[in-house]
């Protein structure tokens, strides 16, 4: 770090210092603006030099954060880092209800796990050889406020994420139906809603499939693992054997047992 004014001889060479420096450099530069006020301006070169003399030294600041080029230090770090494992490879073992491309929304509210669910569905996808992708879409405050997660499963590579026409929502909190209104009011009459009772619904031509997961005691953290095994029992997106690969490639022993419960509620 340097200063210096408008008027010293050196500022070209401060800044060529500057720029050659390896890391972070500022120049803090002292002028008077020519674009404004200029004939009013009463400071002149001497009084801006005088001003700087007052200011401290700026060798302390220097000898402070003194410290390797960022590059450097990165690259220094990154040798000394193992080399991360091959990815998890995930047979494909199912075969998928439908073809095409299958494009599911889920609406719920935050502590709903509704992200996790659209993690299962993507796994359940890729046990079918299908391409997967997920977005999701949640504030920034903690256990509060709407949580949406919109995939794509197809047997053919995605090249937009878009969801445009969704084959399946599924509609488990207020909170969730209403950041995605617009979507479920141009739903054609071939899409399908999973709902839970209680949720209201925008008017919209789809079938409405409605669950009282309350009256199951399902517990409403696992109101969008139970839509999903809905849809499984229905062939509609996935099947029950891709979601049941699909739980066992995301959970071990006791979340699996936990989840798997979950599921034969449904299917009871």
């Amino acid at each position: 770090m340097s200063r210096v004014s408008t008027y010293d001889k050196g500022l070209i060479d401060e800044l060529k210092t500057a720029i050659v420096f390896e890391g972070f450099s500022l120049v803090d530069i002292w002028g008077i603006c020519s674009g404004r006020y200029s004939r009013h301006n009463r400071l002149t070169p001497k009084d801006i030099e005088a001003e700087l003399v007052q200011l401290p030294e700026l060798k302390d600041f220097k000898k402070q954060n003194a410290r390797m080029e960022y590059g450097q230090a990165y690259r220094q770090e990154a040798a000394k880092q193992t080399m991360p494992s091959d990815p998890v490879q995930i047979k494909v073992t199912c075969v998928p209800p439908q073809t095409g491309r299958q494009e599911v929304v889920i609406l719920g509210s935050a502590g709903q796990r509704i992200i996790t669910a659209g993690e299962l569905l993507c796994l359940s996808g890729a046990s079918a050889n299908c391409h997967a992708t997920q977005k999701n879409d949640y504030p920034i405050t903690v256990m509060r406020g709407h949580s949406v997660s919109e995939i794509i499963l197809s047997d053919i590579e995605i090249e937009y994420t878009g969801i445009e026409n969704p084959s399946v929502v599924i509609a488990l909190a207020p909170e969730g139906v209403r950041r995605r209104k617009k979507t479920i009011e141009a739903l054609p009459a071939e899409s399908v809603v999973v709902k839970a009772a209680g949720v209201e619904l925008p008017s919209c031509q789809a079938s409405i499939i409605e669950v009282d997961f309350k009256a199951k005691k399902i517990k409403s953290q696992d109101w969008a693992l139970a839509a999903l095994a809905v849809l499984a029992m229905q062939n509609n997106v996935l099947s029950t054997e891709m979601l049941m690969t699909a739980l066992k490639l995301r959970f071990k022993k006791v979340m699996f047992e936990m989840a798997m419960a979950v599921t034969e509620t449904i299917a009871a």
